[in-house]
């Protein structure tokens, strides 16, 4: 679980910048801070342009084309590419220094990643059903979300624990809110303690 690259300067994140014509998506989601502060924020990252296109529109808790949420950022599907017609063979650097053996699957590869894989500006971005992760095209329509990742206690856990629990804790939450709440507060008071020590 490594941390985010992403800069917070604002401007569109694009792994891959001027290598194919792109349209600007928004990120909307939650990040916790290294205090367990929970912070809404945006960011634009830059698709293949076509992309939209290919994504259906989806309601809060449908995925959509979010594949999957992680600590640094969010992942989408690669799939879609190849649904648009995006041949990454046609943008080989063919570098040998950093794709070794020349045979190009390995820079295809990195191509397909980078076209789809996203750090955003984050400590520890969260998606859960009290705080999704929310992704709309350029004309504003939702087309992804994720609700199946780590809730505000597994983020808090997380950071306490220094990463020896890894756990969403979605269940607590639907399940047991006071005891929630009540685990919330208790580790936010741990981090508290932590920082002072």
């Amino acid at each position: 679980m490594r941390p985010s690259a992403a800069k917070d300067d604002g401007r569109p994140i694009n792994n891959l910048p001027g290598l194919y014509p792109t349209e600007d998506w928004v990120v909307h989601y939650w990040d916790v801070e290294p205090l367990g502060e929970l912070r809404s924020r945006q960011a634009v990252i830059q698709l293949l342009r076509g992309y939209a296109g290919a994504c259906p529109l989806v309601q809060i808790g449908q995925v959509g084309c979010v594949h999957r949420v992680r600590r640094w950022g969010v992942q989408l599907y690669t799939r879609v590419l190849q649904d648009i017609g995006f041949d990454p063979s046609l943008y080989l650097s063919h570098d040998r220094a950093r794709f070794p053996g020349g045979d190009g699957d390995a820079e295809m590869i990195s191509i397909l990643i980078h076209a789809t894989h996203f750090d955003l500006p984050a400590h520890f971005v969260i998606a859960s059903e009290q705080y999704p992760l929310l992704l709309f095209d350029p004309q504003g329509m939702l087309k992804g979300s994720y609700t199946r990742w780590h809730t505000h206690l597994g983020a808090l856990a997380y950071l306490v624990s220094e990463g020896r629990v890894n756990g969403t804790f979605g269940c607590v939450f639907a399940e047991n809110r006071p005891l929630y709440d009540q685990a919330l507060t208790y580790l936010l008071q741990a981090l508290l303690r932590q920082e002072n020590e």
